[in-house]
């Protein structure tokens, strides 16, 4: 870990810390958050971190496939890293935060020995306690550790978070300078316009991702009900674009395995939505603006003058899982 972190000290949870601008950190000038929250070209290099609770659903599998893809095909797609998040799902058998996490990080492994990709890069554990469950305090761990020493090596990383935010928030506060180092990619909640849904990976660790929100890092916010839910398939549909692939097959028996079926059954792949905004922002519509209180409900709060955050308004569902099939199943 980079010799120069150190810990913020912040409220613990139940206490109200949106009072506390940038949540107690040093303040970030918000012309610097807007100019991170460009949207990116494919003429400049993206370095990437994956940040991934794979094994909670089926999804992550899809998104790692596609970014991993990417990468072979673009010269201006790099990812550094791959971090297995913690998450707790009846739904998949776990019995703690720390039993998902590892889960996650053997099903990064399933993934990448089916690809049989030349990616050699670093997959890390992440934390084993959500902060909320930590008395408030970051988690340290391998991946919150690499984040920073990433962060602190190059001049911006955009990281994909697919599921809670306790390893990236628990890096924000063990180094809060790396905030004007990275972009923070997001997915969950509902859209800032809508107040009656809650959501999975924000539910997760709620305090982690009301410090995210509030911290004044730059944060590309990919809502799920109402947006990145577009982004649905079907089993005939899959049947029809995977191939024959290893890597098809295996990401088609998991949808099987996964989705209840029935007539008329689909799926959201929500998190292919962030992989596909770095591979071509053109394909969605988006709005930067004040970001919004986060509430202990995992509900939205308007704040006007708050610092700057881009969200994610409309996206062309069509041209990305086109870019999807074609990357797994190349045209001959």
């Amino acid at each position: 870990m980079n010799q120069k972190s150190k810990t913020v000290q912040v409220k613990p949870s139940g206490q109200n810390i949106t009072e506390i601008p940038f949540s107690g950190l040093p303040e970030i000038a918000h012309e610097t958050i807007f100019n991170l929250l460009s949207n990116p070209s494919s003429k400049t290099p993206k370095k990437i971190i994956i940040d991934t609770d794979t094994y909670n659903e089926i999804d992550d599998q899809f998104a790692l496939v596609h970014l991993l893809l990417a990468q072979q095909s673009r010269k201006d797609i790099e990812i550094l890293c791959i971090n297995s998040a913690p998450f707790h799902n009846t739904a998949r058998n776990t019995d703690s935060y720390e039993h998902g996490m590892e889960l996650s990080y053997q099903e990064i492994f399933n993934v990448l020995s089916t690809l049989d990709t030349s990616w050699n890069g670093e997959i890390l554990k992440g934390s084993k306690i959500s902060i909320q469950n930590n008395n408030g305090s970051p988690v340290v761990s391998p991946a919150s550790e690499k984040i920073i020493e990433l962060a602190t090596k190059h001049d911006k990383i955009y990281i994909i978070a697919l599921g809670a935010l306790t390893n990236i928030t628990s890096a924000i506060f063990l180094s809060p300078e790396i905030r004007s180092k990275i972009v923070v990619c997001t997915l969950g909640g509902s859209a800032f316009t809508l107040h009656g849904f809650s959501d999975f990976n924000h539910a997760q660790d709620v305090l982690a991702a009301q410090r995210l929100f509030s911290s004044g890092t730059p944060v590309i916010h990919f809502p799920g009900w109402s947006v990145t839910d577009h982004l649905r398939t079907s089993r005939w549909e899959l049947q029809a674009n995977l191939g024959s692939s290893k890597i098809g097959e295996f990401l088609y028996e998991r949808y099987l395995e996964f989705v209840e079926d029935f007539p008329g059954r689909s799926k959201p792949i929500w998190d292919l939505a962030p992989g596909g905004w770095l591979i071509d922002p053109t394909w969605y519509i988006s709005e930067i603006r004040e970001t919004p209180e986060l509430t202990e409900k995992n509900t939205w709060v308007d704040k006007p003058a708050n610092h700057p955050i881009r969200t994610i308004r409309w996206m062309n569902r069509d041209k990305i899982f086109n870019n999807f099939f074609q990357l797994i199943n190349p045209p001959k």
